[in-house]
C-alpha cells in the first residue's frame, strides 16, 4: 500500500476515528486503526466491538492495500508532523514507512485480516435531521444517563421517532431530561410503521457529539432492531442498541403544580454556586425557601452557613424544599433562555424546570428530604 495526502486532512480524520479505540481491551488489535487505500480514497476504521467509527478522505493512491497501525503512535506522529504532505507506504511484512517534510519514521503494523470485519447495517429504516439540531438535543439530555449498570437500559438515551418528531429522554433515577423536536426536515423512511423507539448507549452519544463537525448540515440515521448508524459527509458511526423496555417516563412527570416560580436563570445559577460552597453531605444539600416575592437559597455545614435572596414572580403556595446542588447546576447551565419556571407540587414530589417561552425541553429533579 502506498499513498500521500495533506497532513491536516489526515489529522482531522484520525482525530475522529481514534475516538472508537479503547485502551482497555483483551484484544491488542483493537488498539489499532484499520487503514484501507483504494481508488482515490483512504478509509480508516476503529472499533471496540460496541461502537465503530469510519472516516473517509481523498488521497493520492499509488497502490491499494490494507493494514492496521497503532492508534496511539499513528495519531501522535501525524499531530506532530509539520504542515506538509504525508507519504505513507507499507510492505508485505507490515512494515510501515511514514514521511513528512524532513521527518522519516519506520514502524510496525499488523495484518488487517486480524481486525474485526466492518459491520454493514441494513439501511431499512432511516431519518434525516439537521446536524446542529441533533447535537443540541444530545447535549441537553446525555448528562442525565445513568452511570451505574444496575439498570443497563438507563445508561442510554431513549429516541422516540415518528414521521416528523423526535423525543429524546434520559434519566438516572434522580433526575430526567426530555427534549423534543418537530420539523418537516425529519422524515422517517422505508417503513410502514409511523413510530419507533430505540435506546442508544450513552457512551455512543458521547462519541457522536465529539465527531459532529460544526459545518455538518444533515445527518442520516439508519437503524435496525439492534443497531444504529449515524452517517455524515465523510464519517460514519455504528453502534449496538440497548435491549429492554425503557421506563414509562410520562407516568413519573408531575402535573397540577401548586407552586410556580419565575426567576432569572443566571442569578439562580450564581446563588446556587455560592450556596454549594457550604453545601452539606454527599448530596450537596441546599435549600429553597419560597416566599411571596423572593426565593431564599441557603446551605449550612460544619464549615459555616449562608443564605441569599433572589427576586421572583410567584404563582401559588409558599414552600420549603431541598436539592442536590450539582443536579440543579448541570441542568440550569444547559438552558439557553434567560428566564425559567420552577414548578412544584410539594416538597416531596419532583420539581420541573422549563425555559420561559420554550416548551421543547424540560428537566425534572427529585428533591432531597429535609431533616426538620
Amino acid at each position: 500500500m502506498k499513498f500521500s495526502c495533506d497532513k491536516n486532512s489526515l489529522l482531522t480524520a484520525v482525530n475522529k476515528v481514534i475516538k472508537g479505540v479503547t485502551p482497555r481491551t483483551t484484544l491488542p488489535i483493537l488498539q489499532g486503526i484499520l487503514i484501507k487505500a483504494y481508488e482515490n480514497n483512504i478509509k480508516m476504521y476503529s472499533t471496540d466491538l460496541e461502537i465503530g467509527i469510519e472516516c473517509t478522505l481523498e488521497a493520492n493512491i499509488e497502490s491499494w492495500g490494507n493494514i492496521v497501525v497503532s492508534a496511539k503512535v499513528f495519531s501522535e506522529l501525524i499531530r506532530k508532523f509539520p504542515e506538509d504532505i504525508v507519504y505513507f507506504e507499507s510492505d508485505d511484512n507490515n512494515i510501515i514507512n511514514i514521511k513528512c517534510g524532513a521527518s522519516n519514521f519506520t514502524i510496525s503494523g499488523s495484518n488487517s485480516e486480524e481486525f474485526p470485519e466492518i459491520t454493514e447495517i441494513i439501511k431499512e429504516k432511516s431519518l434525516v435531521i439537521k446536524a446542529n439540531i441533533l447535537k443540541d438535543m444530545l447535549r441537553k439530555t446525555s448528562f442525565c444517563t445513568a452511570q451505574e449498570q444496575t439498570r443497563p437500559i438507563l445508561t442510554g438515551i431513549l429516541f422516540e421517532i415518528n414521521k416528523n418528531q423526535i423525543n429524546m429522554v434520559a434519566l438516572d433515577g434522580y433526575r430526567m431530561a426530555l427534549t423534543k423536536y418537530f420539523s418537516e426536515d425529519i422524515v422517517l423512511n422505508n417503513t410502514e410503521k409511523n413510530d419507533f423507539n430505540i435506546v442508544i448507549p450513552g457512551t455512543t452519544v458521547d462519541e457522536l457529539t465529539k465527531i459532529i463537525d460544526d459545518d455538518e448540515k444533515y445527518i442520516n440515521i439508519f437503524f435496525t432492531n439492534n443497531q444504529v448508524l449515524f452517517e455524515m459527509d465523510n464519517t460514519k458511526l455504528i453502534s449496538r442498541l440497548l435491549e429492554g423496555n425503557y421506563m414509562n417516563y410520562n407516568a413519573v412527570l408531575p402535573k397540577d403544580f401548586k407552586t410556580i416560580v419565575k426567576v432569572n436563570k443566571q442569578m439562580l445559577i450564581g446563588g446556587i454556586e455560592r450556596a454549594s460552597l457550604l453545601a452539606s453531605g454527599k448530596n450537596n444539600l441546599i435549600k429553597f425557601t419560597i416566599n411571596d416575592n423572593e426565593l431564599i437559597i441557603s446551605s449550612n455545614s460544619d464549615i459555616g452557613k449562608m443564605f441569599e435572596k433572589l427576586q421572583i414572580e410567584l404563582e401559588g403556595m409558599l414552600l420549603e424544599i431541598a436539592f442536590n446542588s450539582r443536579y440543579l447546576l448541570e441542568a440550569l447551565k444547559l438552558i439557553d433562555e434567560e428566564e425559567i419556571n420552577l414548578c412544584f407540587i410539594n416538597n416531596i414530589n419532583p420539581m420541573i424546570i422549563t425555559p420561559v417561552g420554550n416548551d421543547n425541553y424540560l428537566y425534572m429533579i427529585l428533591p432531597v428530604k429535609l431533616n426538620n
